[in-house]
């Protein structure tokens, strides 16, 4: 559990936090200006609280009243910001090796070859720094924060200059480190669509107070409040291996359960494993099975929830995984959806983005 009672003050701007966040992959939500970054300089030690105190679980970071200010080397706490900052006359390898300096030997949870296997960079250790994409960047300046085995990970929009596909890419593969290591993870974003994505928990703030703290669905009243609405797509992500290459016929045939859906040819062999992404904008919801459609792929669902978004709505439906799919306010009364309700999911091949 990572507790903060923290008041810091300048000449214009007050952060005044009183939240608990449990051990998760947490979103830090709200606009610019809000005071995310310094939320996470003060739990880093990079910066000093007013008055308050910070502790992860029961060991005290800071106490202004026990006169308690643990530097920020020794506070257990990996830090990844918006540039990756690699030394860059350091190859890849050396790079991640540097995680571990610091950290004895008695207290390394993670051994080097686990995690360049999970970060996906046994190819790129002998490249150095100029030599790799943005996403590449990050991912090593990641390696080497959670080879230094610490007790909680905080990231600064290290995304903020990644292509929507890398940036959905690295999102799922920080949902894998989180869920393969148990390393709490507090992720600063001001983007939506992330949070509704991927994350497990959101804390919102805006003006320097956190005003809501749960899992994001729930807490979509606060989160749209301006100036909050994002009118980013919301993905969805599946996972999928491929059963059947149709390429005469320009085809690819892949499963995921009892569910099989086709895509558009994509080079790769069967019994390869995807990951794709079908925004919630490019699925048509029916209530009757279409007859004599273009679309290769119709799902029969069951809805489980509808959203409010703004002006924009949300249907959550059951077909196998569960997709989201984004239709407009009439729609719903057209149809009569409402929760319960059977209904067919509708998708061109071509609504499919391959991640990774």
């Amino acid at each position: 559990m990572l507790s903060l009672k923290l008041k810091k003050h300048w000449a214009n701007f007050k952060l005044d936090l009183d939240l608990e966040i449990k051990p998760a992959f947490t979103a830090l939500f709200g606009p610019s200006g809000a005071g995310k970054t310094t939320t996470l300089n003060l739990i880093a030690g990079l910066c000093r609280p007013v008055k308050g105190e910070i502790l992860i679980d029961d060991r005290i970071l800071y106490s202004e009243k026990k006169g308690i200010n643990i530097s920020p080397q020794d506070r257990g706490v990996g830090y990844i910001f918006q540039e990756s900052r690699l030394f860059p006359h350091y190859s890849v390898q050396k790079n991640i090796e540097f995680g571990l300096t610091g950290t004895p030997q008695e207290k390394r949870r993670f051994s080097f070859s686990e995690i360049v296997e999970v970060a996906g960079l046994a190819a790129l250790l002998t490249r150095m720094p100029a030599d790799l994409s943005g996403g590449e960047k990050q991912r090593v300046a990641l390696a080497r924060a959670i080879l230094a085995s610490p007790d909680y990970l905080l990231m600064d929009e290290p995304l903020a200059a990644l292509d929507l596909t890398a940036r959905l890419s690295f999102l799922k593969f920080l949902q894998e480190i989180y869920r393969k290591f148990k390393l709490p993870i507090l992720y600063v974003t001001h983007d939506l669509a992330s949070v509704l994505n991927f994350a497990d928990e959101v804390v919102i703030l805006q003006n320097g107070k956190n005003i809501g703290y749960g899992r994001p669905y729930a807490q979509l009243d606060q989160m749209i409040a301006a100036p909050l609405v994002s009118s980013a797509d919301i993905a969805n992500i599946i996972e999928m291996k491929v059963t059947s290459d149709k390429s005469s016929k320009g085809l690819t045939e892949a499963s995921c359960g009892e569910l099989s859906l086709v895509l558009p040819h994509l080079d790769c062999t069967i019994g390869e494993k995807l990951t794709l992404n079908i925004p919630a904008s490019e699925i048509i919801i029916g209530v009757k099975k279409p007859d004599g459609l273009s679309a290769t792929n119709i799902l029969p669902g069951k809805i489980t929830d509808i959203h409010h978004l703004g002006e924009r709505i949300l249907v959550d439906v059951a077909a196998g995984p569960k997709f989201t799919i984004e239709i407009i306010p009439a729609t719903v009364e057209r149809l009569g959806l409402q929760t319960g309700k059977d209904v067919f999911l509708i998708f061109k091949a071509s609504s499919f983005r391959r991640l990774g």
